[in-house]
């Protein structure tokens, strides 16, 4: 095997967020939740709206993955969210986000769509399995191990088209994940 390279590569696709988004987002986190203790803030280099977390890998896949998520970018249609609430799980604090409809489109469901043609198309060629859970749009913004049970208000984000769809490669590390850009793919109507 040759230094550095590795069998499984970790795998997700997800919707990147603009930049004005991004720091918006930057400062309604420090203003509101930067001083709670025991509270791992994630970093805004690492914000993004998972579509698809296909984990581990082979690394001889990539290439196939990136084939089959520009084939779905291509064909579908740029979404439109707006930050909902401030929710928590057991072990995230996250803004979940929900989509707006879209010039004369009759629902909101862009993102929604895109991911099930996504999860569908990964999941026939054997790369993926589908999760029991449905699909919630969210930025994970602070990591814990108990949740604090924060009642927050949401930040005063305008509702904000991703600014394309990223295939990403997710490192591990003691500090936090590091997050690589694979390849990234633009929305044929981004200015929709």
């Amino acid at each position: 095997m040759r230094p550095g390279y590795a069998l499984t590569r970790r795998l997700f696709i997800a919707f990147r967020l603009p930049a004005s988004v991004v720091e918006a987002l930057a400062i309604w986190q420090h203003d509101t939740i930067a001083h709670v203790s025991n509270l791992r803030l994630t970093a805004p280099a690492q914000w993004h709206v998972t579509a698809v977390f296909l984990g581990s890998t082979p690394s001889g896949e990539v290439q196939a993955v990136t084939a089959l998520t520009r084939h779905a970018v291509r064909n579908a249609r740029c979404p439109r969210f707006r930050v909902d609430r401030y929710h928590e799980t057991a072990r995230v604090g996250m803004l979940t986000l929900r989509e707006e409809l879209v010039g004369d489109d009759h629902y909101a469901g862009r993102a929604s769509e895109l991911t099930g043609h996504l999860m569908v198309a990964l999941e026939a060629s054997g790369r993926y399995v589908r999760e029991h859970r449905a699909w919630r749009p969210h930025v994970t913004i602070a990591r814990f191990r108990t949740p604090p049970r924060l009642r927050l208000e949401p930040p005063p984000v305008s509702p904000f088209a991703p600014t394309d769809v990223v295939l990403y490669e997710s490192v591990p590390a003691p500090s936090g994940s590091t997050y690589t850009v694979l390849d990234a793919f633009p929305f044929r109507d981004a200015r929709t």
